[in-house]
Formats: C-alpha cells, sequence, structure tokens
C-alpha cells in the first residue's frame, strides 16, 4: 500500500492486503460474541449479577474473554467487568472468576465488582469461605449495598442458618424498602424459618402494592398456604 501525506498528515492511498484480512477476523470475532450475547439470556439461566448498566455489546465486542486474560492492562477494566459476569451467566464460572480476579485486584475499592465476585465463587465453586469473605468487603466498601446484603443472606440460607439470613435480608429491606424483591426474599426466608405471622403483612403489601409483578405473583403463592390465608 503506496503511503502519502496529505496536508500534514500521513495517508494510505490503497487497501494493504496484510491488513484487511486482520481487520476481517476481528469484525467477525466481534459479531461473534454480540451474537451469543443476543442468543442466550439471563432469563434462561435465572442467575442475576449486580451490574449498574446493562452489558454493552458493542464494548463486548471489541473485547472478548479471551482479550480480557491476554491482554487485560490494554483493555477497559470495566468492559472486562461486564466480560466477567456475562460468562457467570452463562455458567462458564472458571474464565468468570480468573477476569473477575484481576478486575478485582485493579478496583479493589468497587463494591459493584466484589459482590459479583463473591456470587460467582458462591454459585459456580464450593469456595463458601471466598464468597463469604467478599461479601463483606463489599459492604466494607460500601456499608448497606443490597447485592452483598442479599449475597450473605442467600448464602446463609442454603446453609441453613435461617435466622442470620432473616437478618441480612431485613437489612436489605430496611436500605431498600422501595424494592419489592427484596421484601419477597425477606418472606420467603420467614415461611422457610416457620414465621408466618412475621410474614403476612409483608405479602399482603407486595400483593396489595406491586400487583402484577412477579413478586406479587410468588407472594400471592405463598399467601395460599393455610396458616397464611387471608380471611
Amino acid at each position: 500500500m503506496d503511503r502519502m501525506t496529505r496536508g500534514g498528515v500521513l495517508a494510505f492511498d490503497g487497501p494493504d492486503s496484510s491488513v484487511l484480512p486482520r481487520l476481517l477476523v476481528r469484525a467477525l470475532a466481534g459479531a461473534l460474541i454480540v451474537w451469543l450475547l443476543t442468543t442466550v439470556t439471563a432469563a434462561q439461566t435465572g442467575v442475576t449479577y449486580p451490574l449498574t448498566a446493562p452489558v454493552q455489546t458493542r464494548a463486548l465486542g471489541q473485547a472478548g474473554p479471551e482479550t480480557c486474560l491476554a491482554c487485560f492492562r490494554a483493555t477497559d477494566p470495566m468492559i472486562c467487568h461486564q466480560v466477567a459476569v456475562d460468562l457467570a451467566m452463562h455458567r462458564d464460572y472458571t474464565r468468570a472468576i480468573a477476569i473477575e480476579e484481576m478486575v478485582h485486584r485493579q478496583q479493589p475499592d468497587n463494591a459493584e465488582v466484589v459482590a459479583a465476585l463473591a456470587k460467582m465463587y458462591h454459585d459456580g465453586t464450593s469456595n463458601i469461605a471466598r464468597a463469604t469473605e467478599l461479601y463483606h468487603t463489599a459492604l466494607a466498601v460500601r456499608p448497606g449495598y443490597p447485592p452483598a446484603l442479599m449475597g450473605l443472606g442467600t448464602l446463609m440460607q442454603d446453609r441453613g442458618e435461617s435466622d442470620i439470613a432473616v437478618a441480612y435480608f431485613k437489612r436489605a429491606v430496611r436500605e431498600n424498602p422501595a424494592e419489592p424483591h427484596f421484601k419477597v426474599r425477606l418472606a420467603e426466608a420467614l415461611v422457610r424459618g416457620g414465621r408466618e405471622a412475621e410474614a403476612a403483612p409483608l405479602l399482603t403489601e407486595i400483593v396489595d402494592r406491586w400487583p402484577g409483578t412477579p413478586e406479587a405473583t410468588t407472594a400471592a403463592g405463598l399467601m395460599t398456604r393455610p396458616t397464611l390465608a387471608r380471611p
């Protein structure tokens, strides 16, 4: 390809056969990642992660998992965070954790990153100690951070620690009184722990205040139990 100077700027006046194939491969790789992102959704896996903004498919098309793992320093850490979250949502926990650990090392005070990494360990490994440590780190960075409270509540519930789980869910409700999701998780934990009387007013509030939502449907289902049915 011939080079010439136009107005003081180096310009090219023809295609370079060594450059075009690389550009084509890069474009195809980006298109493949975007296709994968739009084909499998979080709703199919039922896994959610704290993410301030939705995954930007254009940005992810420029930075896939291999890019983040091989050339992390040359990539925006938060783009790699989004890549890691997407991998976790598709249950590729090994690569998700490897990438998110690198992001965490660069941004140790980012509660969103720390809580997401904790959930990856919680969902994808048996390393519950690491998950617990990270959830507490997220709370130290941002006291009352809801994803960390919900993560700890879920973790305690999975371990059969009902009272501790309820305490975390109650704190999440206090931090987010206008969010039905936290209230329904608290109600579920109370019902599981045999504390239906405490759950009843919460369930009634969810059904009456947020009709037609998934949380209201869940609450209504819990209210059909004999001990919670309305008179």
